[in-house]
């Protein structure tokens, strides 16, 4: 198998590529050439065209790809992944979805999803005053860290704020709300690393679960004291657990 030279990096809702900050000093280096850890649109500095769609995201993205990559994906940005990952496999080496999902809310044929959500609040929260709930947002990840990574939290929401809060907010959580990507399931024929928290009431583990059900290839690591920044709460174990799986798939 060919070494993948690129390493994507996809964040979710509300945030922007600098929530990666904290982790990219525990990820190993060994093979990677390149990293693109891009903003999705209306996101950080990114524009903002009116749509938000996953798709679209993902086909865009994966213009970027020159080598076989390995994707990250979190929460909204790992639907991002699963759709590049299903419909430019000749580009993905391995995916990784953390704190992700294929569907949202619950329907009948889906008990796993959530019964409600509440993120239309946060995300009048986030407009209203973004510095200090997304603060507060981080802060609720980080209560079972320790204390090297709770102390990291304000020089990141400094980061993170920076740009103001995102233009694209309503119509990324419409996106998010109204995605189902369960029949591209079955088109995903890379290697797979799930990894979820175990205290996140976000996208809890059973929607993991339902992915390592439907993926084949899938491996499943549960952090049991994780919420829905496991990459942030538990650098040091996260970023073990994905460089064993890298190394081992390229």
């Amino acid at each position: 198998m060919t070494t993948p030279s690129q390493t994507l990096l996809i964040h979710g809702w509300g945030a922007n590529h600098h929530i990666f900050d904290p982790l990219l000093a525990h990820l190993p280096a060994t093979g990677q050439k390149h990293w693109c850890i891009p903003d999705l649109p209306g996101h950080g500095c990114a524009p903002f065209d009116g749509t938000f769609n996953i798709d679209s995201i993902a086909d865009q993205l994966a213009t970027q790809l020159t080598a076989r990559t390995h994707l990250l994906g979190w929460s909204l940005g790992g639907m991002v992944a699963l759709s590049l990952a299903a419909r430019y496999p000749e580009k993905v080496a391995s995916l990784c979805l953390t704190a992700s999902l294929a569907k949202l809310m619950a329907s009948r044929d889906y008990p796993q999803g959530l019964q409600r959500v509440s993120l239309n609040m946060m995300a009048s929260k986030f407009s209203e005053d973004y510095p200090k709930y997304m603060h507060e947002f981080l802060h609720l990840q980080m209560l079972y860290a320790d204390i090297c990574a709770r102390t990291s939290i304000n020089s990141l929401v400094d980061a993170i704020c920076q740009y103001g809060p995102p233009t694209a907010l309503n119509a990324a959580l419409h996106a998010l709300e109204q995605a189902d990507l369960r029949p591209l399931l079955s088109s995903i024929n890379c290697p797979v690393l799930l990894v979820y928290g175990g205290r996140d009431a976000i996208t809890p583990p059973r929607m993991g679960e339902y992915l390592h059900q439907q993926l084949p290839q899938s491996e499943w690591c549960l952090l049991p004291q994780a919420a829905h920044t496991p990459f942030l709460s538990h650098p040091d174990e996260f970023a073990r657990v994905l460089g064993q799986f890298w190394e081992q798939h390229s």
